[in-house]
């Protein structure tokens, strides 16, 4: 599973690649004979049993408006969908989306940072993509209390079904889910959940990690992304001891966030 947020030659941005780099990123799974499938079709793949041994989820956090829609044309051409993870308070208001650790794009870029609005999420569906929740506003959902996380949970799920009429998915923001915070998606209705760590000890079906791709993924860091034997080793307890500074990271300013 694969997390990307922009895709954009011209925006300087760490929530952005290059659409040299993502096309390549696809060039070279296509190549291999990967098969491209949506998060929720691979979860019930997985458990009929009949996963493909290669296949690929091209998932999208925070839902960039220009952005997504250039990548859907980057995908059609080598047959892949993709799954998308919205924050519906601002897929409702329409305004450039802001949160802890996005506020200088908010403010230097702001069209950039417009979000999809209900017609073009609804026009990707058709396309044979899926629109998954990425909570109503974006909090770390391991602070919040019961009552809030349900919230959270419930409310942009029941959103996205009532305007698109399925929501069976949902990415944690910040990639970060304790088992608390699984236990509450599954009671909220989702089908499976994903997170984006540097630890991927945990692998069930509302904490399925991802590996999250950045401007700065380039080179050995990309090779090292992508590799099953650094993936071996971010199964390891090892990896567990990056993560108290990867979630700091991930909300401190300028820093992209999922």
């Amino acid at each position: 599973m694969l997390c990307y947020h922009a895709v954009d030659s011209a925006w300087h941005s760490n929530l952005s690649i290059s659409e040299e780099l993502f096309v390549s990123h696809m060039a070279a799974l296509e190549k291999r004979g990967y098969v491209g499938l949506t998060f929720v079709e691979a979860e019930r793949l997985r458990v009929a049993g009949s996963l493909p041994e290669r296949s690929v989820v091209v998932t999208f956090d925070d839902g960039y408006a220009t952005s997504i829609m250039r990548c859907r044309s980057l995908l059609d051409e080598v047959g892949f969908p993709a799954t998308v993870f919205v924050v519906t308070s601002f897929v409702e208001s329409g305004e450039p989306m802001c949160w802890p650790g996005v506020e200088k794009w908010t403010e230097r870029t702001p069209l950039e940072m417009k979000p999809l609005d209900w017609p073009a999420l609804l026009g990707l569906i058709e396309g044979g993509w899926e629109v998954g929740s990425h909570t109503v506003s974006h909090p770390l959902l391991t602070e919040l209390d019961d009552e809030s996380l349900d919230e959270q949970l419930v409310t942009s799920r029941r959103r996205i079904v009532e305007e698109l009429g399925a929501c069976e998915t949902i990415a944690y923001p910040y990639g970060v889910a304790d088992e608390r915070v699984a236990i509450a998606a599954a009671r909220a209705g989702y089908v499976a959940g994903c997170t984006l760590k540097p630890a991927h000890r945990v692998d069930e079906p509302h904490r399925r990690p991802r590996v999250g791709l950045f401007s700065h993924d380039r080179g050995f860091r990309q090779w090292a992304k992508l590799s099953p034997a650094v993936g071996r080793v971010r199964r390891t307890r090892l990896a567990e001891t990056l993560e108290p500074f990867y979630v700091r990271r991930r909300k401190a300013p300028a820093t992209p966030t999922a």
